[in-house]
């Protein structure tokens, strides 16, 4: 039978700093890893103090830095990037209220269905598309559904794109 760790202030922090060694975790994050590890709730405040007081953890531009990178990648739906940054624990903010949802949109729908980068091919990005290059309307209602988009990224993309039958 393992004995538990008995933490100290030191050796909690030592823990703390392992955790964000490979990157960056948000309050929520952290908490829940040092629980995990046996530390007690009120080491746990004392280190997320500390680590916030020297900057090591920082919630504001965690949830900035993140918002950045998943709109850069523009392949993922609102709703998706809501969801991840709600699952790290960080706040949402108005920035995402800004993202357009409908080129990462097209542009997944280019790459699944017809095979090709959509980065290299504008002309996929024409509206609206040849009626020998449409997808059935259901393909990609449900491709774009099951990844999050709104209802309005996807009329927009299905108008588009989409062969009705």
């Amino acid at each position: 039978m393992a004995l538990s760790k008995e933490y100290t202030l030191t050796s909690a922090m030592d823990q703390a700093m392992r955790f964000l060694a490979p990157r960056f975790l948000s309050r929520l994050e952290l908490t829940q890893k040092l629980q995990r590890k046996g530390v007690p709730s009120d080491l746990i405040n004392q280190v997320l103090q500390r680590l916030e007081e020297l900057d090591y953890i920082n919630d504001e531009r965690l949830a900035h830095d993140a918002l950045q990178l998943y709109i850069s990648e523009a392949k993922y739906s609102v709703q998706y990037i809501r969801n991840k940054l709600y699952q790290r624990g960080l706040a949402i903010g108005n920035e995402l209220s800004l993202y357009d949802e409908s080129e990462p949109a097209l542009r997944l729908v280019v790459r699944h269905f017809v095979g090709v980068d959509a980065a290299a091919q504008a002309e996929w990005f024409d509206e609206p598309w040849p009626d020998e290059a449409r997808i059935e309307y259901k393909k990609i209602f449900n491709y774009l559904k099951n990844r999050g988009f709104s209802a309005g990224t996807i009329r927009t993309i299905c108008d588009m794109a989409a062969r009705y039958e």
